[in-house]
């Protein structure tokens, strides 16, 4: 009988769609787990939109990356490119002022039709849980796949097609739902500034954000810190100069700039191939926050404590494996351009 972890080693696109939506929804509780008991029927639709929407958009990412032969740089603008294709163009949540996750949001930064604070906040939050993080940790399981195709060009067709379904029938569903229409200026200005984002990941060096230098494990704890820390200060950086009466335009450029600032200092620490369990401290730490949201979200109920268990055995299974190989392990760019074209 195969074990699932023997089953994830030899499928790592199953991995990668556990991951995402695993991270971003399910430990978060954006799709609350407790619904397979409260709504089966929401569940199990959440589940197969999350799949085709989270798990096509990593799996194009990924293959974006290894067959152009990227860094982080490019896995990073291609997350901010998915990050508006999920809430821009499929759930309206950039644009509607009343939609459900964006609050006060959707009036603080209101300008010509886009929850600007909100954006800020949440497409950079894709390029990163949704995205970048995945990657890393799959590279970090399975360093044997750094850097190979995991799809043939033809399941590539059949990803994008699945994609582009999922975003089709969320956007009428959304429309359906909540009757918000961005109107067609929007739609065209989103898929043009997609379409910016796509082409400067394609042009982008491979080596841009690069470290420089290698952190060593004495830097753990410090690469864990950050970890933990990014998603509060993000939250606080939103919230407080909105309680303060800041105006939304400052607090836009504020929330810009210290997610950049974290987002550099991240993305450079993931290409430090050599510092395997800083890279997991990284990770971890930009996790925990996500998850102690997700159990406070489903307090009467906290089904998502599967969900916790479950990451808390992968990492400690991650951690107990040692060094990373030097030779299988740059998780900045792929020395070769292997590619599976069966």
């Amino acid at each position: 009988m195969v074990s699932l972890p023997g089953y994830l080693k030899s499928h790592p696109v199953a991995l990668l769609l556990a991951l995402t939506p695993g991270i971003p929804e399910y430990l978060s509780s954006s799709s609350p787990i407790n619904a397979i008991i409260l709504n089966p029927f929401m569940f199990l639709f959440q589940l197969t939109a999350n799949l085709g929407l989270y798990g096509s958009g990593v799996l194009l990412i990924y293959e974006a990356k290894v067959r152009w032969k990227k860094g982080w740089a490019t896995v990073l603008l291609l997350g901010a490119a998915y990050g508006i294709l999920e809430e821009g163009v499929a759930l309206s949540t950039l644009y509607d002022p009343k939609a459900g996750p964006v609050g006060d949001f959707g009036i603080y930064g209101h300008w010509v039709g886009v929850n600007w604070v909100w954006s800020a906040g949440i497409v950079p939050f894709h390029a990163l849980w949704s995205i970048s993080l995945p990657i890393l940790l799959l590279g970090l399981a399975l360093p044997e796949t750094v850097g190979k195709s995991l799809l043939s060009k033809r399941r590539i067709a059949i990803v994008v097609v699945i994609l582009l379904a999922d975003v089709l029938v969320l956007m009428a569903i959304v429309f359906r739902a909540s009757g918000y229409w961005m109107g067609l200026p929007i739609l065209i200005l989103s898929l043009v500034f997609i379409g910016v984002l796509i082409f400067a990941a394609r042009r982008i060096p491979a080596g841009a954000l690069a470290a420089k230098t290698v952190i060593r494990g004495s830097s753990n704890k410090v690469l864990g810190i950050v970890g933990v820390s990014f998603f509060p200060v993000i939250l606080l950086t939103e919230n407080i100069p909105r309680a303060a009466g800041v105006p939304a335009a400052p607090d836009f450029v504020l929330v810009m700039l210290v997610q950049s600032l974290f987002l550099v200092y991240v993305i450079r620490s993931a290409g430090i191939s050599e510092n395997r369990k800083g890279l997991l401290s990284l990770a971890l730490g930009l996790i925990l926050p996500i998850a102690v949201f997700g159990v406070v979200a489903e307090i009467a109920l906290p089904m998502t404590l599967l969900a916790d268990a479950v990451m808390i055995l992968f990492f400690r299974r991650l951690w107990r494996k040692g060094a990373l190989p030097s030779e299988t392990g740059n998780l900045e760019a792929p020395k070769s351009g292997q590619v599976q074209t069966d």
